[in-house]
């Protein structure tokens, strides 16, 4: 510490006598933080923001919500909190001052940057990226900024809150615009994605599917007021991920480059894996199990139920919280989920085989593919296809994907049980705003919302 000390004092008195015995000279640039640099370049900005959007997803995004829905477990000290339903506006704080002040200011950059500069390709992924923070941002809030907010280098510091509505018809356009960009050449000599771009490389023809998978996510969010035809025509619009085309981030084994489940076990190791998902995959020998769950000092695999707080269950297993454990974003199995759910009812034969095809789609992408497994646990057909077997089938293999609160707020599936000493009398439906926005934006935060809430495309 001394030793630092002294070496701020050397660069002051240093400095003094610069200043001193030069006052005609000025450096216009001695004031320009190296770490902190005024402008920063597209090939820069996008790996950055991707990180940043990766890790705030695996972490904070979803850890609350994983816990709600029984995926993994509070077991010590605040999660146990959380695990009891014990929510406080201050839990969320850093993670809307995340998504707001560092993915979305900087694609507002990005956006800008690459409209200045005409590169098409580049203003897609920020438009796609945009779109994707803000339909998961809203899908847990609600009414949130967007179409005032980002402002702050121009002084407005209080953005008024759009509908829930409109932010889903904001997020449609930006995927819209964004298919039409990919759809177009990038102009010849300007900037474009390429080895910068840590989700998909700079392939074109990636990002185009997503897009328009992000439009079949977001329709299935608005079922309970649109009804499910809208997911139809989006489905058979075709060009969708498909395996090999998974919207993931790839993290690594250096400290700085860790997992944030893994990072958030090492430094807290209060979360075990939910008892919930543990007896539903128990009860068939799913052979995913090894991938999602650590054996515990028994060498099996146990959950903690809700509110139980069992230190001696598993801790969430390699394939999602190892030091280089990818998160997903979006896989390309989800989708076969959800034309299992959108044609149920209308059409059970496709229903069933798009269904048989999620599960086998996941077993697949965790290298665990087993086909006597398989015939007892993935060969429904139009006689035997059910809701519950979609919706069931999809909480596991969505394993800590935030989609499945939304799942589960659109249709009680799987059924949750009440933890132990539960401070609510039902599930959280949606996370509170967060305590700065309480405080320093006060008159455009919707009063009167609880955990309980209902946003608005979950209402009846």
């Amino acid at each position: 510490m001394r030793q630092n000390i002294m070496k701020k004092i050397s660069l002051v008195l240093m400095l003094a006598v610069i200043l001193s015995g030069c006052k005609k000279w000025i450096d216009t640039d001695i004031n320009i933080d190296p770490n902190n640099p005024a402008d920063v370049s597209l090939p820069l900005l996008l790996p950055a923001t991707q990180a940043s959007m990766a890790f705030t997803y695996g972490g904070d995004m979803t850890r609350y919500e994983g816990i709600w829905m029984q995926h993994i477990s509070g077991v010590e000290r605040q999660m146990l909190g959380s695990d009891k339903y014990q929510v406080l506006e201050s839990d969320i704080n850093n993670l809307w001052n995340t998504l707001y002040g560092g993915s979305l200011i900087n694609l507002k950059v990005m956006m800008e940057k690459a409209e200045e500069l005409d590169a098409k390709h580049y203003m897609g992924v920020a438009k796609t990226l945009t779109a994707v923070n803000m339909l998961n941002i809203s899908s847990v809030w609600g009414d949130v900024p967007y179409s005032d907010a980002l402002n702050g280098r121009e002084g407005n510091t209080k953005a008024k809150y759009d509908t829930q509505q409109e932010v889903y018809a904001a997020v449609n356009t930006l995927l819209d615009e964004a298919i039409a960009l990919f759809g177009q050449d990038n102009p010849a000599g300007v900037v474009k994605p390429g080895a910068d771009d840590l989700f998909y490389k700079g392939d074109i023809a990636k990002w185009t599917k997503l897009a328009k998978s992000m439009k079949v996510r977001a329709a299935l969010h608005l079922s309970k007021k649109n009804g499910l035809g809208p997911v139809r025509d989006a489905i058979n619009g075709g060009g969708l991920l498909e395996a090999g085309d998974d919207f993931m981030f790839a993290f690594g084994s250096a400290s700085s480059e860790w997992n944030p489940r893994y990072q958030f076990d090492v430094e807290r190791g209060d979360i075990r894996v939910g008892k919930r998902i543990v007896d539903l995959m128990n009860a068939t020998g799913d052979p995913r199990m090894a991938g999602y769950f650590a054996p515990n000092g028994d060498g099996v695999f146990v959950g903690s139920g809700p509110g139980e707080g069992n230190t001696a269950a598993s801790f969430i297993g390699p394939a999602y919280a190892a030091q280089a454990a990818p998160v997903y974003l979006m896989n390309a199995y989800e989708l076969k989920f959800i034309e299992a759910e959108a044609f149920f009812g209308t059409d059970n034969g496709r229903a069933a085989a798009a269904y048989n095809d999620g599960v086998k789609g996941s077993l697949a992408f965790h290298g665990v593919s087993d086909a006597t497994w398989e015939a007892d646990n993935a060969a429904e057909t139009s006689a035997t296809i059910t809701l519950d077997k979609i919706m069931t089938g999809k909480y596991i293999a969505l394993f800590m994907n935030l989609e499945t609160w939304s799942d589960w707020r659109r249709t009680g599936i799987p059924s949750l049980g009440l933890p132990t000493e539960a401070a609510l009398t039902e599930t959280p439906r949606r996370y509170l705003y967060p305590l700065d926005e309480t405080l320093y934006n006060t008159d455009n935060v919707p009063a009167g919302q609880t955990a309980t809430s209902r946003v608005w495309w979950d209402s009846n």
